[in-house]
């Protein structure tokens, strides 16, 4: 075996990031297809790692990992096309291995390489314990089958691509400011999407923004990208709503181009007087909470970013007293609840609990748990500390 070919096809899939990862729907919706369409009883996706093929999909086999030694997809991967043995037992290569001879006393076997980063990184086979054959458009049929697979890994590595871009989006910890207690967590969705928060030191107290760039994958993350590197540089300069319309001419190209817009929200607050200055752009996920239990929702008023080239988005004002909170969520928290409104009665329900701010986000992400969402959640809170 030529080891550097080797080296190159293991770390392709590496790359994918789905070695022993858990069981998905749309890979085992390819071998339950697979095993009626062919009318086989084994069926598998098997990714063929340095001495182990790892089942990644099947239907019909044991669980666990096989040596490779012993495997066939090992020879699948390491030919340029299709692996067809018609009666294994009568294969010269096969006729001795311990999975003809042993249970699942393997006859019959078709591999269709799937390849990733124009590597050979695992198999779809068919698998029976009776000696049998291929038609043409059978063959033809299992090309197509692994394409899809093929197509779906793809996904899988873009996937982790774009958690990556969020991540080294997201801050590390949150800034110690004298006189609030602040913090914040984004949680992906499986699919990932555009949501960022950012905390910003800026001339008068804190900046804070959370911001949804609607659209999934490895798009959505660049552009989130995109938008917080412009307004953190123009909010050095700049007051919060001139920041945000040069965030928006900027960005005008790039969101046009991928049909995509920002729902953004960024408050300037002042944590000796508790001053909060905001715009909004069609994000309306802002309240500012009381400790006794009341909740003011801050006013959206505009467009989000992107979605009319026009649109200027006025500075509002708005005050936390000595033990409010700012509490700002992304669309993602809404899923959990029936209505906005349910949401907030259960924010100010968690608000009079008098929860630090890392408790209150953590007590707002334990209430999201259980929904099934495609979308990202973020909870970001900002409490001015009682005097």
């Amino acid at each position: 075996m030529d080891t550097s070919a080797e080296a190159e096809r293991l770390r392709a899939l590496r790359d994918l990031a789905v070695l022993d990862a858990p069981p998905e729907d749309r890979f085992d919706r390819v071998v339950r297809l697979a095993q009626h369409v062919f009318d086989v009883p084994m069926v598998a996706v098997n990714l063929v790692d340095e001495d182990r093929v790892v089942p990644h999909a099947q239907v019909g086999l044991g669980s666990g990992d096989i040596p490779r030694s012993v495997a066939f997809c090992s020879t699948t991967v390491q030919g340029e096309g299709q692996l067809l043995v018609a009666d294994a037992q009568v294969d010269q290569r096969f006729a001795s291995n311990p999975l003809v001879q042993q249970d699942p006393h393997i006859r019959f076997y078709a591999g269709q390489p799937l390849r990733a980063a124009g590597q050979n990184v695992g198999t779809l086979c068919l698998l029976d314990s009776r000696p049998r054959d291929l038609t043409a458009e059978q063959s033809r049929m299992l090309r197509d089958l692994a394409q899809w697979v093929e197509n779906e890994l793809t996904l899988s590595q873009e996937t982790v691509q774009a958690r990556e871009v969020q991540r080294r989006l997201l801050p590390s910890r949150a800034p110690d400011v004298p006189g609030l207690d602040l913090a914040g967590r984004c949680v992906p969705a499986r699919d990932v999407g555009g949501d960022f928060f950012d905390w910003q030191r800026v001339e008068g107290g804190l900046q804070v923004v959370v911001a949804d760039v609607m659209g999934k994958g490895m798009t959505a993350a660049i552009l989130a990208a995109g938008v917080r590197a412009v307004l953190r540089a123009g909010s050095l300069f700049h007051d919060l709503a001139t920041s945000l319309e040069r965030t928006a001419t900027s960005m005008a190209d790039d969101l046009d181009g991928a049909a995509s817009f920002v729902t953004l929200f960024a408050g300037r607050l002042d944590p000796g007087s508790g001053d909060l200055e905001y715009v909004d752009a069609g994000h309306g996920l802002a309240v500012v909470l009381s400790p006794t239990g009341g909740a003011r929702r801050l006013v959206s008023v505009g467009m989000p970013v992107g979605a009319d080239p026009g649109e200027s988005w006025p500075a509002r004002t708005e005050r936390l007293a000595p033990g409010e909170a700012l509490l700002v969520v992304s669309d993602g928290v809404l899923d959990a609840f029936e209505t906005a409104e349910e949401a907030v009665a259960e924010a100010e329900r968690l608000a009079r609990r008098g929860l630090r701010a890392d408790q209150l986000v953590e007590a707002v992400l334990e209430r999201t748990s259980h929904r099934l969402s495609p979308d990202d959640v973020t909870v970001v809170v900002v409490r001015r500390e009682q005097d």
